[in-house]
């Protein structure tokens, strides 16, 4: 725009003198300088001359589908020729970019089949589907702050340089022979933090505070399964962890609806008698089954059923109570063998193995059917079959699942029996 503007202005400063003397000269005939190219020959209708005008092959001149003629064989030096290849390109002369690595995190989830390893490397979709075909996880709720609490010890920060971002670290339990690709992560929680946790638990529970046990015995049971463990015994010692904390929360939870009961008739207060017999039944500490067996004694003296009674003092001076309980204990006991008998029948039988429903809390002597909770082992009556189990509240109850796992050596002991087992078949099938 600036250079049109300015040519039209020079043109325009030469004043009416030169526009007049432009117009005297556009009728003139051209001079023999400008040739015939500056004339233009027409016809009567207007148009161009053939003969006079551009060819058929739009003024080109040269005969029709002759093309451009490009000279490609020209003589060059022979030091500008570039050898293949060069400047980072390939043999076709494509740059190919390098092979992106494996992160450390896949690498955890590639090399292991531990929920926990899972959940380190931050892969929550192939934990949870590890807990589900394991030990018949169906409700993560529960679990979500144990999931969040293991992430975020599976990550390590530190400063490198001043005004960048911390750098990240990965650290491996096996770090000294894990090689670049068989990298493990290392595992925060241990199996003897959830034994001093268990400790906390026996206190509250002699303290009384039943609720609140039972909420830690289940924080202690749900992270089991995140354990990771290197030998036989370690593994015997989880699974027993497992029971203990089944038994405990078996029991307070009975305890704690017992107590809520009404006692007014003579039908409820059986039922408060059957549920206190039932917790005797319990595997609990030496210290927290005197106090159930007090508590049963107490209850059965009062119905007079004295001939039961009479067990369960038994047992309680087997267990070595304090000199003031004991010496209760042997009145309470002479009294009852004087009378040897219960006055009431009750749904329970002391010399008849029995395992008691977590839901409905009542004996399922031996023989009947009995549903499993896949993770704790609870048992319950069939009809519970499929609904969430009451003692872990997250898994559910008749599933047929894998099984815990917390140690690699499992897998490597399942693989051998599967071998076995197939040459057993075929020993038997020759």
């Amino acid at each position: 725009m600036l250079s049109c503007c300015f040519f039209e202005g020079a043109i325009a400063a030469k004043g009416k003198a030169g526009q007049m003397a432009a117009d005297l000269d556009m009728d003139a005939p051209g001079g023999e300088g400008w040739g015939e190219d500056a004339e233009l020959q027409l016809d009567e209708d207007g148009f161009m001359d053939a003969q006079d005008g551009l060819g058929d092959d739009g003024g080109v001149g040269k005969e029709e589908g002759g093309g451009w003629e490009v000279e490609e064989d020209l003589d060059l030096p022979p030091e500008l020729d570039m050898p293949a290849g060069a400047g980072g390109g390939t043999e076709d002369g494509f740059f190919v970019p390098p092979t992106k690595g494996t992160s450390p995190t896949q690498m955890w989830c590639n090399n292991s089949q531990l929920p926990v390893d899972h959940i380190l490397a931050g892969s929550f979709e192939t934990a949870m589907r590890l807990l589900h075909d394991q030990v018949g996880v169906v409700n993560f709720g529960p679990y979500k702050s144990l999931f969040m609490q293991t992430l975020s010890r599976g990550r390590t920060c530190y400063l490198g340089l001043p005004s960048l971002p911390c750098l990240r670290g990965h650290p491996q339990r096996n770090w000294k022979d894990c090689g670049a690709k068989q990298g493990l992560p290392a595992v925060g929680l241990r199996l003897s933090d959830l034994i001093a946790r268990l400790q906390q638990c026996y206190q509250l529970t002699t303290a009384g505070r039943f609720e609140e046990a039972v909420e830690r015995f289940r924080a202690i049971l749900l992270s089991v399964p995140l354990l990771v463990v290197d030998n036989k015994q370690e593994i015997a010692e989880a699974q027993q962890l497992i029971t203990i904390c089944r038994e405990y929360i078996v029991g307070l939870t009975m305890e704690t609806e017992r107590k809520k009961l009404p006692k007014d008739t003579l039908e409820q207060q059986k039922r408060l008698c059957e549920m206190a017999a039932y917790f005797t039944h319990c595997s609990l500490q030496p210290v927290h089954m005197v106090l159930v067996l007090r508590t049963a004694l107490n209850l059965f003296f009062k119905l007079r059923n004295f001939k039961t009674a009479a067990g369960f003092a038994r047992r309680l001076l087997e267990l070595g109570p304090k000199p003031e309980v004991a010496q209760q204990t042997r009145k309470i006991l002479a009294a009852c063998e004087k009378t040897p008998t219960d006055a009431h029948q009750l749904n329970y039988d002391p010399h008849n193995p029995f395992d008691l429903c977590a839901a409905s809390f009542v004996p399922l002597y031996r023989g009947r059917p009995v549903e499993k909770c896949p993770l704790s082992g609870a048992c319950y009556c069939p009809t519970y079959k499929g609904q969430v189990c009451r003692v872990t509240q997250v898994t559910e109850i008749g599933k047929d699942v894998i099984g815990l796992r917390v140690s690699a050596l499992q897998f490597q002991l399942q693989v051998l029996f599967l071998k076995k087992k197939k040459k057993e078949v075929r020993c038997h099938c020759g």
